[in-house]
């Protein structure tokens, strides 16, 4: 029997050695994609959660890759204001 590669988010967050919030932050940025990385259990918008491991390692491995930008938005300091003259 095949083991589905679909896991709830607090044993992917395990999985990936990252914490549920992390997995949380990712989603909503938009990092994991609906339907892609992440479904519902079932079509309800109070289901479960549940992430397709080896997707989002593939994503994790290939965001690291390019840059922190991709994986942590919020790290990035905010744009300088110039003054107006």
């Amino acid at each position: 029997m095949n083991a589905s590669p679909w896991l709830g988010a607090h044993d992917a967050a395990r999985a990936l050695g990252i914490s549920y919030s992390t997995l949380y932050r990712w989603r909503t940025c938009g990092l994991l994609k609906p339907g892609f990385h992440w479904r519902r259990k079932f079509p309800n918008t109070n289901s479960p959660i549940l992430y397709n491991l080896p997707r989002v390692e593939v994503s994790m491995s290939e965001a690291t890759a390019s840059s922190i930008e991709a994986i942590e938005p919020a790290l990035m300091p905010a744009p300088l204001a110039l003054p107006v003259i």
